[in-house]
């Protein structure tokens, strides 16, 4: 009966043992993609921050146009009040 207990004893190390193996497989996929998933994380914050940034320099001229427009209507009420 011990060389049966341990025949039964060594099929579960065996298994184990195999998916402790698999499993660490498994995980280094699951680092493979978590490091690409980070890469393209990484290329979206950039990206990002470039159009981000463009929009900055897009606000200062918008707001220069606004304010001449703005200087042109009240020039031109302005004028058609004194007419």
């Amino acid at each position: 009966m011990s060389l049966q207990l341990l025949s039964q004893l060594e099929a579960k190390v065996a298994t184990t043992l195999d998916s402790l193996e698999i499993l660490r497989m498994e995980m280094d996929e699951l680092k493979e993609e978590n490091a690409a998933l980070k890469d393209e994380k990484y290329a979206w914050e950039a990206r990002l921050g470039q159009l981000l940034g463009k929009f900055s320099e897009l606000e200062p001229a918008a707001d220069t146009a606004a304010a001449e427009e703005t200087q042109e209507e009240t020039q031109q009420e302005e004028a058609d009040t004194n007419l």
